[in-house]
């Protein structure tokens, strides 16, 4: 041990004669009736460590003693005991080993430091701990008691954690239920359940649209709290809320029929009130309009023009449209017209209109003059389209800048619309004054809202070569 004091670092009184005590504490692991001796500077007298529990100030603390609290003895009496006690044996020092090689046996706690005594905790020998008693205060292993403490604490929130993420998963796998029930519902063709019964939409589109709402409602289309289930091929399956005083569609897929040559007819109460037709461009060549009349088409839509895609934006005429024209209607076909619009203000659509009107010039139409707006397909990622960025509002108030010059001029006019501009591009609040001519390829109708035209395929006629879209338009 070195001659300074590990308590209060003073010299070692030279006069006083101290016994050597081994550094070592393995040399006395063996004997479990020794006492560890350390100097007291202030008596200049060795005590026996067990007896000197302090905090280094000389003051006395209180251990537990199997539940009680007793003090230890005062520095007086701690003398006394020390005085009349036997001389004690003084062993031959061991080899003086490194401080290093100290340490090495019992890891120093972090929050002790270098210069603080460490006590022998008899608890490490494998001998047998001899009995304590109230003479020999129990030493309390701060160390293990907070170990064990960190255990207990990590355990709960490990257990909580576990208890969580277990609650968790049970709540989402009931949710992933109820979505693939109501998906499995809408590919066996039974949408929510409501069939033909009469749906009270209050609680959808308000208390003033009462009337309007209480009526049977078409079967495929699930509405839930407001809301209307639709599937985008990007996102899958969503809701989308179901817009107060929009009128909403009374037909029934039943009422519906196909045949064997994918001729679609509407016939309510087994009367028929439709007439079947086709849409039609440049993209079809030439035409044999009389063996189409022949085929059965009633009617035909035909482009008159469209406004590019690309930054110009240039509007120019269908080639084929003259032609279309002067033939179908000489084959006995009804002829209305579309155009196909990339207008990015009311600008542009009603400079689209003008152009349509200029193009017609007074020719008759049985059909309306559709405004065709539609979402331009790139297969170039770096070639963007420059109706990209229209906004809703825009686009909404674009097909009423066209309607409005197109019926100015005395002609009908017509928004053609996919369920997807539907519910998410267009505000159709704005829209009712004017009819709709719906693109949905189904034989299933799972569209909510009203329409005049239904676009439901495509498939042969006679007269034309490939492939023709099919129509079907309601008699009101």
């Amino acid at each position: 041990m070195s001659e300074e004091n590990n308590y209060n670092n003073e010299q070692t009184p030279e006069e006083t004669e101290v016994p050597e005590i081994p550094e070592n504490e393995n040399d006395i692991a063996g004997d479990s009736g020794s006492d560890i001796y350390v100097y007291d500077a202030e008596d200049d007298e060795p005590v026996p460590d067990r007896d000197l529990y302090s905090d280094y100030t000389g003051e006395r603390i209180s251990v537990p003693v199997f539940g009680k609290s007793e003090d230890i003895a005062k520095p007086e009496q701690s003398r006394q005991t020390v005085e009349n006690s036997p001389e004690p044996t003084v062993t031959a020092e061991p080899e003086p080993e490194t401080k290093s090689a100290r340490h090495s046996e019992r890891p120093t706690p972090a929050y002790k430091s270098e210069s603080e005594p460490t006590y022998y905790d008899k608890s490490d020998d494998d001998t047998e701990e001899p009995e304590l008693s109230a003479s020999q205060p129990i030493k309390v292993n701060r160390i293990n008691t907070i170990n064990i403490v960190i255990s207990m604490i990590t355990l709960c929130i490990v257990a909580a954690g576990v208890f969580t993420g277990f609650t968790h998963f049970k709540r989402l796998e009931q949710d992933l239920g109820d979505i693939e029930n109501r998906i499995s519902g809408l590919e066996k063709g039974s949408g929510s359940g409501m069939n033909e019964e009469a749906v009270d939409a209050i609680s959808i589109i308000g208390e003033e649209e009462r009337e309007e709402a209480s009526v049977p409602m078409t079967d495929n289309i699930d509405i839930d709290r407001g809301k209307v289930l639709i599937y985008d091929s990007y996102v899958g399956y969503g809701w989308v809320p179901v817009l107060a005083g929009v009128r909403q569609n009374t037909y029934k897929s039943t009422d519906f029929t196909v045949d064997d040559r994918f001729r679609m007819t509407y016939k309510p109460n087994g009367e028929e009130s439709s007439y079947f037709g086709i849409d039609v461009s440049s993209h079809q060549g030439d035409i044999d309009w009389d063996a189409v009349r022949s085929d059965g088409v009633e009617f035909a839509i035909l482009r008159i023009g469209l406004r590019g895609y690309g930054e110009e934006g240039n509007i120019k005429l269908d080639e084929k449209f003259y032609e279309n024209y002067e033939k179908a209607h000489k084959a006995g076909i009804d002829v209305g017209i579309y155009f196909y619009s990339q207008a990015i203000s009311t600008d542009e659509a009603e400079e689209e209109a003008k152009f349509v009107l200029e193009k017609l010039d007074g020719r008759k139409l049985e059909y309306p003059i559709v405004f065709d707006w539609e979402p331009a397909t790139v297969l170039d990622p770096n070639d963007v389209p420059r109706t990209e960025d229209v906004m809703p509002g825009t686009l909404t108030l674009s097909a009423i800048s066209f309607c409005e010059t197109i019926r100015d001029a005395g002609y009908d006019s017509m928004i053609y619309l996919g369920k997807k501009l539907a519910y998410l591009k267009y505000d159709l609040r704005q829209l009712g004054d004017y009819p709709v001519w719906l693109a949905l390829y189904s034989t299933d109708m799972t569209y909510i809202y009203d329409f005049d035209i239904w676009q439901y395929g495509a498939g042969e006629v006679d007269g034309i070569e490939g492939d023709v879209d099919f129509n079907v338009a309601i008699i009101r």
